[in-house]
Formats: C-alpha cells, structure tokens, sequence
C-alpha cells in the first residue's frame, strides 16, 4: 500500500476519525468516524458515451463515436 493512515476531529462530532489517503492508481480518500459513523469514500465508476460527449461538448470538443477501452 502506498498510502497513508491517520487519525483526525470528526467535524461532525468532535469524536475520533480514522483517515486514509492514497495516490496509486489514482487520488483516494476515506474516513470513518468512530463516535457517530460518519464515512466518506472515494468510488470509481464509468462513464457512459453520452456523458462523456456531454463533457466534451462543454469543453468544444468534437463527440466520440464509442469509447476507448482500458488497456
């Protein structure tokens, strides 16, 4: 694991809140509070075709007929 963990205030609670944070293969980051269960957490998930040319189009970039697939 290349990330690190620690320990932080709950700013909902002012209990403990064990953290994590990773860089590889991409920025995550957790928490979880263990006075009130407050957790947040970085999910991954896939765009579709129309989502990404909605992007693109706001950025005045031409739209994509399929998406390039993950090596």
């Amino acid at each position: 694991m290349s990330g690190i963990s620690s320990s932080m205030k709950c700013y909902r609670c002012g209990g403990e809140m064990n953290i994590y944070e990773d860089w590889k293969p991409h920025s995550y980051v957790s928490g979880e509070c263990l006075e009130c269960g407050f957790s947040y957490h970085t999910v991954e998930t896939q765009l579709t075709l129309q989502e990404v040319n909605e992007l693109r189009e706001y950025q005045e970039l031409e739209p994509l007929k399929e998406l390039k697939i993950g090596e």
